[in-house]
This record gives structure tokens, sequence and C-alpha cells, in this order.
């Protein structure tokens, strides 16, 4: 009888005594699985060591676009220049052409940078309306809006000057 009831004893606390354990070195406490701390999946691990924390990409660098539309009203001659890296030299880049098509009167009637322009001119020669516009749609349509106002007009010119990602 002694020997059944140290039995039925053994029975009873043999369960008590044994629970899992993580192997030495690894955490147990709130590590179900006992994933190495080392892991780059383990709640204890700080990323410090031989895995990289992946960082932000440097924020991307712009260089500014210029262009320039020059004309000169008596003669119709033009211009333009387009993709400069500053207003002054596409404005001297717009006039220099100008010029060189025999007209003392050229101006620049725009200048913008990272956009597009499109110059609208009423039909035989009339009424010159210059818009610059994000997207080249939109200059043409809100060039042509403006002119339509003076009679039939038509777009003579569009271009876009973007700004350039540099290295």
């Amino acid at each position: 009888m002694k020997f059944i009831a140290f039995g039925f004893w053994i029975l009873l606390v043999a369960p008590l005594t044994v629970h899992a354990q993580c192997a030495p070195g690894i955490p147990g406490a709130g590590n179900a699985g006992c994933i190495p701390p080392s892991a780059p999946n383990s709640p204890y691990n700080n990323h410090a060591g031989d895995y990289p924390i992946p960082g932000n990409a440097p924020a991307p660098k712009w260089r500014d676009s210029w262009g320039a539309v020059a004309m000169d009203d008596g003669t119709g001659a033009a211009g333009v220049a387009v993709n400069e890296e500053s207003k002054s030299s596409a404005s001297k880049i717009a006039m220099n052409q100008c010029s060189m098509n025999g007209s003392p009167h050229c101006r620049v009637i725009i200048s913008y940078y990272n956009q597009c322009v499109a110059v609208a001119q009423q039909d035989g020669g009339g009424f010159i309306i210059a818009a610059g516009r994000a997207e080249q749609a939109d200059a043409d349509q809100y060039a042509m809006s403006q002119c339509a106002e003076h009679g039939k007009c038509a777009i003579v010119y569009h271009a876009c000057s973007y700004a350039v990602r540099v290295p």
C-alpha cells in the first residue's frame, strides 16, 4: 500500500517540477520561441552588431532649370532658351537669338523655371501672350484661353524646363 501511495504522490508532484526553459544565454520572458537575441526577429534584438538598421535615403538634390522667350513685336523675330542654369543665362540666350534675326527691339516676354511655357498668337500676327504652368497642356490651354479674348489664336511655341536631379 505504501508503494501505491508513493506512486500517486510522484504522479501528483512530477508535473509541478517540469517546465520548458530556453537554452543558456537565451532569455525566456516574452520570448516563447526561445529565439536567440542576435536574430533579427528576436524581441531582445536592439539591431546593433551584424544587422544594419535600414536608414532613410538622403533626400535628392535638384537644380532649377530656366527658360525664356524673347520677341520683337515690330518684326516678329523671336529667340528662346530652355534648360539653363539661371534666369540671366536663359534671358541672355533668348535675347541673343532674337537679335541675331536682325531685330533691334527684342525684349524678354517671359522667363520661367521648373515648368512649361506656351506662347499663343492671334491669327495674322496680332496679339501675343505667354503663359507658364506646371504641365505643358495646362500652359497651352491657359495661353489659348487668354488669347482667344482677342480673336482666333494658335500656339506658336511651347517648351518645358523641368528641375534636374543632380548626383
